[in-house]
C-alpha cells in the first residue's frame, strides 16, 4: 500500500519535472545569444507565395532570420507584405507549450517579392 507521503513526494517530483520542461526554452533564449526562431515562425504566407533565400543575421542584440519570399503570380511586393503582416510588424508566442515570443517585421519590398526578419523578443522575462 502506498504512503500518502510517498504520493505527495511523487507529485511534487512530477510538477517540478513539468515545470523544468516548460521554462527550458524560454530560460535557455535568455541564456542563449544565437537563438534564432525557425522559418516555420513566419505568418502564413499566401497561396502561391514562396521562401527564395533564408539567411541568419546576428548583432548586439542578438540573432534574427532573414526570409526573401516571392509573391505569387499577380501580387506585388507591397501586397504580398500587407497580406502576411498588416501592421508590418507582430509579435506572437510560439505555442502553448513554447512561450517564447518571436517578432516578426518587414524589412524590405521588392516589386515582387518582400523580406521578412524575424528574431525572438528578448524583453523581461
Amino acid at each position: 500500500m502506498l504512503r500518502t507521503g510517498t504520493v505527495v513526494k511523487g507529485v511534487v517530483v512530477l510538477a517540478v519535472a513539468v515545470a523544468a520542461f516548460l521554462a527550458a526554452p524560454v530560460l535557455w533564449l535568455a541564456i542563449s545569444e544565437d537563438a534564432m526562431p525557425p522559418s516555420s515562425s513566419l505568418p502564413a504566407l499566401p497561396d502561391g507565395a514562396r521562401v527564395v533565400a533564408e539567411e541568419k543575421g546576428c548583432g548586439s542584440g542578438g540573432c534574427w532570420l532573414e526570409l526573401t519570399v516571392d509573391a505569387p503570380a499577380g501580387m506585388s511586393g507591397e501586397d504580398l507584405a500587407s497580406e502576411v503582416l498588416p501592421d508590418g510588424e507582430a509579435c506572437a508566442v510560439r505555442s502553448v507549450l513554447d512561450r517564447r515570443r518571436v517578432c516578426t517585421w518587414v524589412m524590405e519590398v521588392e516589386a515582387g517579392s518582400a523580406q521578412f526578419n524575424m528574431q525572438y523578443d528578448r524583453g523581461p522575462l
